[in-house]
């Protein structure tokens, strides 16, 4: 990370101030958070101040760099009342891009594929479902993205290795190591299809390597339909395991008062098992989504999440209310002890009530 840092430096010092534009900006997201068990209380202050600089352009070849900074402050009234105060940079990377390619270099965001909720392909972020703010950790990557006149697009990526935790599982295995995948995607007449992989080496005692293979399809028509499948591949010299994840989803708004948008996924997954065809037992989750505008300004959500093997749910419902500068958000999370899916991050085994305020200017 400090060579990507020096580098950005010595681009910055190597372009003349005036050609330099820039913009500052910032995210201020104060959230509170009151759980029924013993009546646990949560503050967390988080701050995000972001600097976009365009160093260089010409015609459409331009050279920008993004930095932003996460800064938190978290309060909780266990027995030992006391704050803690953290922070990392969120994101830090350098760009050079033209009207048909990109190629980028930092700490960044690379997520893809049509799922909302129940995602098969959340490979490189942790986006829970319930943040509005959308909030993920960032990968020190370099990415490489061309597209085609047709909307097609090749996606070519290399990504440092650091142990950073996912909500499907602990993805990067190993420090200081490279992994490298790519993606393909291609607009059919009635659909868009993706094709990705992955390749990484894994610490595990059993298995040398793991190669991730996906493919995607979506479909817009009447209402939207989608699929994101994974095959996970662990191989050593005498050993080849498998697992598997598959999604189906569905949307559609109802043409009730302002419009009742709902969305629908259901998720397969599979345990490890050594042949590839072997029918094997396979846990399921459900979820839907449903969200109505009140007005302008106000609407609300909720998520239903059910586990069929387990038979137990999890429900969230949001009230939120937008100003210029200013969205408030009203979550009441009612959460089982478990949950089938494997990378559903929520506020499990909790009921509580959550009140978040986010500004940005």
């Amino acid at each position: 990370m400090k060579r990507i840092i020096l580098s950005f430096f010595i681009v910055f010092i190597s372009v003349q101030v005036n050609c330099i534009e820039w913009n500052l900006t910032h995210q201020l997201i104060s959230t509170t958070t009151l759980y029924d068990e013993l009546n646990k209380l949560g503050f967390e202050l988080n701050y995000k101040p972001e600097l976009v600089v365009y160093l260089y352009q010409l015609n459409d070849n331009i050279i920008d760099t993004e930095f932003s900074y996460d800064l938190n402050l978290n309060y909780k009234n266990t027995n030992d009342s006391n704050f803690e105060i953290s922070g990392k940079l969120y994101r830090g990377w350098l760009r050079y891009s033209t009207s048909q390619a990109e190629l980028r270099l930092g700490l960044q965001k690379i997520n893809f594929g049509p799922a909302q909720i129940l995602r098969s392909l959340q490979w490189f972020d942790n986006i829970n479902p319930h943040d509005p703010t959308k909030t993920t950790e960032g990968v020190k990557a370099i990415l490489g993205r061309y597209y085609f006149i047709n909307n097609a697009n090749i996606w070519l990526w290399g990504i440092w290795g650091d142990s950073n935790e996912t909500s499907l599982d602990k993805f990067f295995y190993e420090e200081d190591n490279l992994e490298f995948g790519g993606r393909v995607q291609y607009p059919f007449k009635y659909c868009e299809a993706g094709f990705s992989t992955h390749h990484s080496s894994t610490n595990l005692l059993t298995f040398d390597t793991e190669t991730k293979y996906s493919l995607d399809l979506r479909w817009d028509m009447a209402l939207g339909f989608w699929i994101e499948s994974c095959l996970n591949v662990y191989e050593s010299s005498d050993t080849h395991n498998y697992s598997r994840l598959l999604t189906i989803g569905t949307d559609y708004t109802f043409g009730f008062g302002n419009g009742i948008y709902c969305l629908f996924e259901h998720q397969y997954f599979s345990d490890l098992q050594e042949d590839i065809w072997e029918i094997t037992d396979r846990s399921g989750a459900s979820s839907l989504l449903m969200s109505y505008p009140l007005g302008m300004f106000d609407s609300i959500s909720s998520i239903i999440t059910y586990g069929w093997q387990s038979e137990l749910s999890n429900v969230f419902i949001s009230y939120n209310r937008n100003y210029d500068y200013l969205s408030i958000y009203l979550n009441l999370f009612w959460n089982s002890d478990q949950n089938d899916n494997p990378n559903f991050n929520s506020n499990k085994g909790s009921k509580s009530i959550q009140v978040m305020l986010e500004t940005k200017f």
